[in-house]
């Protein structure tokens, strides 16, 4: 009885947790500039991907994707610090800080990034954000 040996690559959880790191870089420097790297930002996505922040409206498909970016670019530049990223199969949970120019008041929002990642790309991205918090720092915007 032969027995092979298996062959053994490249985790694929290293390609997740590098995918999220450039995505969130990315998109950082999209909004500091306006959008100027947005279709750097676009490339991550699959095109029928699927956008939303939990209790807002959903961004279906890449061109709508785009469009919220860009509409939010010229009032919002915000920074991310990634505080922890898990994975569970094809799904990377990201624990973020953010601060944005769209505060009134001084801190950081504590959101959850869930991207859903097949083939290279992210096909689902959720936003998880707490309301509470979100009032509490920008109180008179209203999105």
């Amino acid at each position: 009885m032969a027995t092979e040996k298996m062959e053994i690559g490249t985790a694929v959880s290293n390609d997740q947790i590098r995918l999220a790191v450039a995505y969130s870089e990315a998109l950082d420097r999209c909004t500091r500039t306006g959008g100027s790297n947005i279709d750097e930002v676009m490339d991550f996505f699959a095109e029928d991907a699927f956008r939303v922040t939990v209790g807002r409206d959903p961004a279906i498909g890449k061109a709508a994707i785009r469009d919220s970016f860009l509409k939010r670019s010229d009032r919002l530049q915000q920074v991310v610090e990634l505080k922890g990223i898990e994975l569970w199969g094809d799904l990377v949970i990201c624990r973020i800080e953010r601060k944005d120019t769209t505060h009134t008041e001084s801190g950081s929002e504590h959101h959850l990034r869930i991207l859903l990642v097949k083939e290279g790309k992210i096909k689902r991205l959720i936003v998880v954000v707490d309301p509470e918090e979100d009032n509490r720092l920008k109180p008179d915007v209203h999105d």
